[in-house]
């Protein structure tokens, strides 16, 4: 089954705000995970572990450091997932 974007980043916007201990309303698509919050690099590891689980796909390593904003994870996800 295909998620829609917005279905995406719902999800992905309360793991964001879970995971890095922030109010939903801190959370937007532009929220840069390095300048944003306090997350160091095992956080992010982390969180694209629990995308990679919740989508059943993949993330290779050189794509990581393009994956900064939320918006970004939520587009990776939405033209990869399978």
């Amino acid at each position: 089954m295909a998620f829609t974007k917005e279905q995406i980043y719902d999800r992905l916007a309360k793991e964001a705000a879970q995971r890095f201990s922030l109010k939903a309303e801190k959370v937007s698509p532009d929220l840069n995970f390095a300048k944003d919050t306090s997350a160091d690099s095992i956080d992010v590891v982390e969180l694209v572990l629990e995308v990679e689980d919740e989508y059943n796909m993949e993330i290779p390593d050189e794509e990581l450091d393009s994956l900064t904003t939320l918006q970004k994870v939520v587009d990776y996800v939405y033209v990869h997932q399978a």
